[in-house]
């Protein structure tokens, strides 16, 4: 019977848990194998993972809906070249800042791999 070393049964139970959920942070794996955070960051790499930041989309976009947004700022911009609207809009002394709350998740990819699409819950 061939039996496996403890470090070999922990490289291994890292490798099943980021297979498992690509969501799992190296932190969660360290607490739950008892081991140091940077060797499952090491680990990580040698497997060829890199952290990459999901694309969350707030909808699914069905086609009615795209070509709705389509014919809504086509109609917005030939209206601002009519009327322009736009400039009344924007003061010459005040700064706007806008601010946009990207609340993504990361996960492990393996090497030039895309990040995943996932949409946003409501």
């Amino acid at each position: 019977m061939k039996y496996e070393s403890p470090v070999t049964d922990k490289v291994n139970a890292i490798l099943e848990k980021v297979e498992q959920d690509r969501h799992v942070s190296s932190y969660y794996i360290a607490e739950e194998l008892v081991i140091d955070r940077k060797t499952v960051l090491t680990h990580f790499l040698n497997f060829g993972y890199t952290k990459k930041l999901d694309t969350l989309v707030p909808y699914e976009l069905i086609e009615r809906y795209l070509m709705n947004l389509v014919l809504i700022y086509d109609s917005l911009l030939k209206r601002n070249e009519i009327e322009p609207f736009l400039k009344r809009l924007i003061a010459g002394d005040e700064k706007w800042i806008t601010y946009d709350e990207n609340m993504g998740k990361r996960l492990w990819s393996k090497g030039k791999q895309a990040p995943q699409s996932t949409t946003k819950p409501d």
